[in-house]
């Protein structure tokens, strides 16, 4: 329900935002005529859709990781576009972007990242499909959310995939109380707790205290929850 919310807000007041989309949309539709047959750069026949893991994007992702003893940090969407494969992920600092798939696994050694697809979906080939197209229309241009809050203008790299294929009919990883996260992590909980007093559950309290009261049973959604999730099928790297 809150992601039909999301998006009646965007058409209403992030016009903007849903142009950008739709204009990345176009440049995949003449990418993929320009390029057809050209896209062999992966390590594995990728498919739009594909979700990729990796670490250090963005540090509070690897502290949940770690925190949670999960492989990886952070997860982005494989998508078509002009030159070959892009990934959109959620950068702490640019917010919801792109970049091409060989710059995101630049310099990691196939122990350093994974890529996974959803179980059962239509096979979109090298064309984009409903989970890229979901991730570009709903989430590009939007801000990270370093409050890791479900909902809102802003989005994290765990909940833009999850809203991205929960959009295409399929349900990717369970959430986890914020408490039970950083139950073992001090680090953790401080990085909740940053800038407390800008977060919004806390805007009505007046101690870290306070504030971690207002936010310890809030809903996380974990990269690694996605990973584990049955829905998925590791393609690469495949045993040898």
């Amino acid at each position: 329900m809150w992601m039909l919310r999301q998006v009646s807000n965007d058409l209403g007041t992030g016009g903007v935002r849903i142009i950008s989309g739709v204009a990345c949309l176009l440049q995949c539709v003449f990418a993929l005529q320009a390029h057809a047959g050209e896209w062999d750069e992966a390590a594995w026949d990728w498919r739009a859709g594909d979700l990729i893991f990796r670490s250090g994007i963005d540090p509070m992702d690897d502290l949940i990781a770690q925190a949670s003893e999960a492989e990886f940090g952070s997860v982005a969407i494989v998508r078509a576009g002009s030159g070959g494969p892009h990934v959109v992920y959620v950068d702490p600092l640019r917010g919801v972007t792109e970049t091409m798939l060989d710059d995101f696994i630049a310099d990691l050694g196939e122990e350093n990242y994974a890529a996974y697809r959803v179980k059962d979906m239509a096979d979109w080939g090298q064309g984009d499909s409903p989970i890229s197209y979901n991730a570009l229309l709903v989430a590009y241009g939007h801000d990270a959310d370093r409050f890791r809050l479900l909902g809102g203008d802003a989005y994290y790299g765990a909940e833009m995939v999850f809203l991205a294929a929960l959009g295409a009919g399929v349900a990717l990883g369970a959430s986890t109380k914020r408490a039970e996260l950083a139950k073992n992590s001090p680090d953790l909980k401080e990085a909740f707790l940053a800038d407390w007093q800008e977060n919004p559950y806390c805007t009505y309290v007046t101690t870290r205290k306070e504030c971690w009261s207002a936010i310890r049973g809030t809903a996380v959604l974990t990269s690694g929850a996605i990973q584990s999730d049955p829905g998925l099928e590791k393609v690469y790297p495949l045993p040898d």
